[in-house]
């Protein structure tokens, strides 16, 4: 488990439509937890509560220079 793993996941939920369907649709978090380690994802909820944060002050900075 890693954040590293977990910042991959979150960039590729925000890249790949695909990708993105295929995990709302898993039928329950066992299926998905199997579905993401097949992928290669392994991460906790704490890696990925903090690959969030990170995506969120980046679209923070983001917003903050493009209206300026």
């Amino acid at each position: 488990m890693s954040l590293e793993s977990a910042q991959k996941f979150v960039s590729k939920m925000k890249e790949d439509k695909e990708f993105r369907s295929t995990v709302q649709q898993a039928a329950d978090t066992v299926a998905l937890n199997d579905y993401l380690r097949g992928q290669g994802f392994e991460f906790n909820q704490r890696e990925l509560v903090g690959a969030m944060a990170s995506c969120m002050a980046e679209l923070d900075k983001m917003a903050q220079g493009c209206c300026q």
